[in-house]
């Protein structure tokens, strides 16, 4: 091959690592991300507005609340925070505001769990709590831009409201990000919601607890099948003295060792189960 056959190639090699860096900084997902609006950067005056809420908050349509304070809580809550913050000047009409920040709690159902036996099976809605701050431009009413913040379910009534006050506590700390590093709001990754997060870790630890369970039984009821202290004298091999006394012949024991054996086993099943089962329960779970 000639030196300038050789350089043609390495030149088309070059230009097609090149296009191919091109095309990949353009395709979806690449770094390169829309710009935030101005409107939203440079806004100084705000009106708050009450999108409204779910008032059964997740716990059932006719059941009490899962949430404390009505609602209207989350616009109380994120109008003193936003009061606080000290960032913006809140008015008290949208003629006078340069943004609208327009708060709203909901509680949308997003999965279902199978419950009760296979052959009676009923399922049970999962619902995901959040709070979405919707930025709109106070003329049009058209959104510039949303944040929405998921609430992480609790083991009572106490551990709800508060991480329903942990929730408002982040949306207003995504606005003030968006507003004072926009950088590095743009380039935070997606997080999975708190309440995806908690609902595959039970399924998760649920089905390492299942398994636990099945290898613990089996493993119980093999050790503890050979524990039985049962013993029976075995039986003459040799031909009988005709001047010695016949010896006694227990003809039950047998069965008794074998029953003293499978209550060894049942036991072992059963506490191999349960050790299992805790064991697949506490076992370390991340995503």
């Amino acid at each position: 091959m000639s030196r300038i056959t050789t350089a043609g190639v390495r030149v088309l090699m070059i230009v097609s690592l090149v296009t191919a860096r091109a095309n990949a900084q353009q395709l979806p997902g690449s770094t390169d991300r829309a710009p935030i609006p101005r409107q939203v950067l440079d806004a100084r005056t705000v009106f708050i507005g009450n999108g409204g809420g779910q008032s059964f908050g997740a716990e059932s349509y006719f059941s009490r609340t899962k949430y404390d304070g009505g609602p209207n809580r989350v616009y109380d809550e994120f109008y003193t925070a936003v009061k606080d913050w000290g960032h913006y000047d809140i008015v008290g009409s949208t003629d006078a505001a340069d943004v609208a920040l327009v708060i709203r709690f909901s509680s949308p159902i997003v999965d279902a769990e199978s419950s009760g036996a296979a052959d009676n099976r009923s399922t049970n809605p999962v619902y995901d709590p959040q709070l979405n701050l919707s930025i709109n431009d106070p003329h049009t009413g058209l959104p510039l831009w949303t944040i929405t913040e998921h609430i992480e379910p609790g083991d009572h009534r106490a551990d709800d409201n508060r991480h329903f006050d942990e929730a408002i506590g982040r949306v207003v700390n995504d606005l003030r990000r968006l507003i004072l590093t926009p950088e590095l709001a743009l380039s935070q990754s997606d997080e999975p919601p708190p309440g995806a997060r908690h609902i595959a870790e039970v399924h998760r630890r649920q089905m390492d607890a299942g398994i636990g369970l099945v290898l613990g039984s089996a493993i119980g009821a093999v050790l503890t099948a050979h524990t039985a202290n049962y013993h029976c004298p075995p039986f003459p091999t040799s031909p009988p003295d005709l001047n010695a006394p016949l010896p006694r012949v227990d003809l039950a024991c047998d069965e008794r060792q074998s029953s003293q054996r499978l209550r060894n086993e049942i036991v072992g099943s059963i506490g191999g189960a349960i050790i299992g089962s805790l064991v697949g329960w506490v076992f370390p779970v991340s995503f």
